[in-house]
């Protein structure tokens, strides 16, 4: 039976993989997926390597006003996300924190799939892991929440751009967070609308009370809770 198992290899699995082998813990380090977690392989990479090209975009049509001259330019998504794709199989291979990991003795299982507890000191995974542990470490991340609206089941999250073969005419985009806003706000095309949609405040739900937050100034919020009325 090893010391510690990690699940989850994001930013925070691994940093508690990195400081349990650092303390003398025989560690594994568990993922469903690649190594990075959705931060290198579906989340801020990726979606900020859209936003560069989006980027590149509004200054290449903005080179007229320095005397520059150059035909529109003109977008062609499937060689943009192979772009993406070699943006994050350089951050995933360049990363720092892999070669502290292995020099450390952390064992890495990736690609492990969906990993389930049988019991309380063992986990097995996907692809067929039984692992055993001490003390198990859950750094797993979040998934889009599903609402509970009519027709969601017809939506799509921000992963789903990965398999896209071209920009849709317009997009509504659910949700005004870091990723939201990242994705709203990339106007690849002229003709690309898009919508950020958020819950205004007489719709938003504490989720620990479950009712509307009764918010305090910043100073004063209570840090165990989302509200004044679960305080």
């Amino acid at each position: 039976m090893i010391d510690i198992l990690v699940i989850g290899a994001g930013p925070a699995g691994v940093l508690a993989a990195l400081r349990a082998a650092d303390l003398g813990a025989r560690t594994v380090l568990v993922t469903r997926a690649e190594f990075g977690g959705i931060a290198a392989n579906d989340g801020p990479v990726p979606v900020r390597t859209l936003a560069h090209a989006a980027r590149l975009i509004r200054e290449a049509r903005q080179l007229h006003q320095y005397g520059i001259g150059v035909s529109e330019p003109v977008l062609d998504y499937s060689r943009l996300l192979n772009r993406v794709r070699e943006v994050v199989d350089g951050v995933r291979a360049n990363s720092s924190l892999r070669p502290q990991i292995d020099s450390l003795g952390v064992t890495v299982h990736e690609h492990a799939g969906v990993a389930r507890f049988t019991d309380g000191h063992t986990v097995k995974t996907e692809s067929g892991l039984n692992l055993q542990a001490e003390k198990i470490i859950i750094c797993t991340g979040g998934v889009s929440k599903k609402l509970s609206v009519p027709g969601f089941e017809l939506t799509n999250t921000h992963s789903d751009a990965w398999g896209l073969s071209s920009i849709p005419p317009s997009m509504l985009v659910l949700g005004a967070g870091a990723t939201g806003v990242q994705v709203a706000s990339i106007p690849l095309l002229a003709s690309f609308r898009k919508t950020r949609r958020h819950r205004s405040s007489h719709e938003r739900q504490c989720p620990l009370c479950g009712k509307p937050p009764q918010r305090l100034p910043t100073h004063q919020r209570p840090r165990s809770a989302e509200c004044v009325g679960c305080k």
